[in-house]
């Protein structure tokens, strides 16, 4: 198994990064806060990994971390039956480890459903069957969990009325991001940001 890689960081994607290390490219997923605080390309990094195997069809996945928590996070969710890497990536991209192992740790399974990938009877699963496994000193603050989770909220009702009126996933998820990228939602209720985006179109 690779325990971790050491090299340079040669380009970065939303949920990916390509690290040169002894004159090979690894293309490594990881969570969109990863990405972010990893480093710039042409930084040498160190990140640590998970190497997925999955069969029929046979494939073969790196997935990258910046913390030892948060791998750890990655793995006990992938041990939940029916529960991927996808999910379990979508899942740290939306939230951090502390905060998931919080809501674990609380039995608090509906803010899990608003996480893209993620339905009911996977979230109820994830909640019951991690409970005993999460370490209970790294968990954050009640206060900066309600403020995310009420974004998260706020951009899954977004997406759906985006998809209700007509465009499909990929689009309303494009027009969100966009509108994010320069605008701060924290004082906007849902109608005020769809009626702007719509007014960019």
């Amino acid at each position: 198994m690779i325990e971790f890689i050491k090299g340079k960081i040669i380009s970065k994607k939303p949920t990916s990064v390509i690290i040169e290390s002894n004159n090979i490219g690894y293309n490594i997923l990881s969570p969109v806060e990863t990405v972010q605080k990893i480093g710039d390309p042409g930084d040498e990094v160190t990140i640590l990994t998970h190497l997925h195997l999955k069969d029929n069809p046979i494939s073969i996945s790196l997935y990258g971390f910046k913390e030892e928590g948060e791998r750890e996070c990655f793995r006990q969710i992938i041990s939940i039956s029916g529960v991927g890497p996808k999910t379990a990536l979508s899942i740290l991209s939306s939230i951090s480890y502390t905060e998931f192992n919080e809501l674990v740790l609380k039995g608090n399974h509906l803010p899990l459903t608003k996480i893209p990938g993620v339905g009911k009877k996977t979230a109820e699963r994830l909640i019951v069957e991690l409970k005993d496994k999460i370490n209970k000193t790294e968990i954050t603050s009640t206060a900066d969990l309600s403020g995310k989770l009420t974004q998260l909220s706020k951009e899954s009702e977004i997406l759906s009325a985006l998809m209700s009126l007509g465009y499909n996933r990929t689009e309303a998820d494009k027009m969100l991001k966009s509108f994010l990228s320069g605008n701060n939602i924290s004082d906007m209720k849902p109608e005020e940001i769809i009626k702007e985006i719509l007014r960019g179109k």
